[in-house]
């Protein structure tokens, strides 16, 4: 007798998609496969998809910038990923100045508890340079953090790391078999930039992208690409924007050195065109939306699997925060929400369907979406194989997804603490129906059935 089984569904596992029955014990999934025997609890899923809970590999909760706060905090912002069908996050340590990597950790565990409906893994963010702080890089491995953050950019913000600083993070990261991430933007052409632009007076959202144009992003990964090659650690490079950042990414793979690269639905999704709407500034995160022909080029690249992993990079500010500096881009808040939205948009996007619906051909691109949204975050971050995929063993973290409903995103019907989205009135097709962590079903049919503490933190390992 299984607690749960779940009949006759398709189940998107990764080895395939599978017609057939899923049985969940103790939290975790005991079998897959057609005609399992009984369960103390059974739901029908006949028609329906049943993905694996998602993983947003980069998300912003409760995090301070340039002078204001996010809008999501741990309990609101995990409230909106749960609808969105998302079962795990991976924040970040958000080191404050002078403060230890190890202390940093401790203090966002202690965020976390009792505050997250859904399960929590954590990067550290290195913004604080000191050798005391490096030597305790090898004491979070063990502790279950397996990536750790260095900015090329946002000096302003206290964040910017020197090229020294970064060789040597990127030498003990790796000594210790850990991962290093980027966000790759050359901070010191963006001020010259964003100096010379304000001193012209071209600070509207229009003139955001120039201070940050493709050649910044591409140029930070080839020089963070050859600090982590000459010290042996592999790269992690967060949100590309760009198809110029995308050649340097496979230039450095042509020399065989391991990096991973990571797009968001803004990228894949949106353009440049959206700063010239007349809230246009709303639309500002670093990096910036680039054009049709970048965004063309990620997806291509996401298809070939030259991108691994889709995040959200979810930063919500509100509008009132967007707007109290809508005539100057440099103080407007940077960041985008999208936690909730991420699932919904990118099935809509990578999922080929017909016009009855599934097809032979969606099996394909369902494996595509697993991967990309879970099965892989989950093995770079060393969550795997407890998390990211529909396997004997793993976390009974699932989606039961209906393919057909046809909807659109309005902001006034989402669930996170943000009161606007980059995404407002886009069709989208399917209707996420249940959302189960651990076993627990926590949403059925659009009702909360979980609360906060429900979540934990998952530790990763490398």
């Amino acid at each position: 007798m299984y607690d749960l089984v779940v009949r006759s569904g398709r189940i998107v596992t990764p080895d395939g998609v599978v017609m057939g029955d899923l049985g969940v014990e103790d939290e975790k999934i005991a079998a897959i496969g057609q005609g399992l025997g009984p369960g103390s609890k059974e739901v029908e899923a006949t028609g329906k998809i049943v993905f694996p809970g998602v993983l947003d590999a980069h998300v912003h909760l409760g995090v301070s910038v340039q002078g204001t706060r996010s809008v999501d905090d741990f309990v609101t912002g995990t409230r909106g990923a749960l609808y969105g069908g998302c079962t795990t996050v991976i924040d970040f340590t958000a080191q404050e100045p002078n403060e230890g990597l190890v202390a940093s950790f401790e203090r966002r565990q202690a965020d976390i508890a009792g505050q997250s409906y859904i399960d929590v893994g954590l990067h550290a963010n290195f913004t604080s340079f000191s050798e005391e702080n490096l030597h305790q890089v090898p004491e979070l491995m063990g502790r279950g953090i397996t990536s750790f953050k260095v900015f090329t950019a946002a000096g302003d913000n206290g964040r910017q790391m020197s090229d020294p600083e970064i060789l040597r993070i990127a030498e003990v990261v790796g000594k210790a078999g850990g991962l290093l991430m980027l966000h790759a933007e050359n901070g010191d052409a963006v001020e010259y930039l964003t100096r010379y632009l304000k001193a012209a007076g071209l600070t509207s959202a229009v003139d955001y992208e120039t201070s940050r144009p493709d050649l910044v992003e591409a140029e930070a990964i080839f020089r963070v690409a050859t600090y982590a090659r000459l010290a042996g650690c592999p790269l992690y490079i967060a949100h590309l924007s760009s198809a110029r950042g995308l050649e340097v990414i496979r230039r450095v793979r042509e020399e065989g050195w391991e990096i991973h690269a990571e797009t968001c639905p803004q990228y894949l999704i949106l353009d440049n065109s959206y700063y010239r709407k007349e809230d246009g500034h709303r639309f500002i995160t670093s990096p910036p939306l680039r054009e049709t022909k970048d965004r063309q080029a990620l997806l291509e690249a996401l298809v070939a699997g030259e991108i691994g992993v889709i995040s959200s990079d979810h930063l919500p500010f509100s509008m009132a925060q967007k707007d109290a500096a809508a005539v100057s881009f440099p103080e407007v808040p940077s960041g985008l929400p999208g936690l909730e939205t991420r699932f919904s948009l990118m099935f809509g996007h990578l999922v080929s369907m017909g016009d009855g619906g599934l097809t032979p051909r969606s099996n394909a691109s369902l494996l595509l979406l697993a991967r990309v949204l879970a099965e892989n975050p989950a093995k770079i971050f060393g969550l795997a194989p407890r998390k990211g995929a529909l396997r004997e063993g793993a976390d009974a973290d699932f989606i039961l997804f209906d393919p057909n409903p046809s909807r659109r995103i309005r902001a006034g019907e989402l669930h996170g603490g943000c009161d606007w989205t980059p995404y407002e009135g886009f069709n989208i097709r399917g209707q996420i129906l249940s959302v189960y962590l651990r076993g627990r079903c926590l949403i059925e049919a659009g009702m909360l059935l979980g609360e906060p503490g429900w979540g934990r933190f998952v530790p990763g390992s490398r």
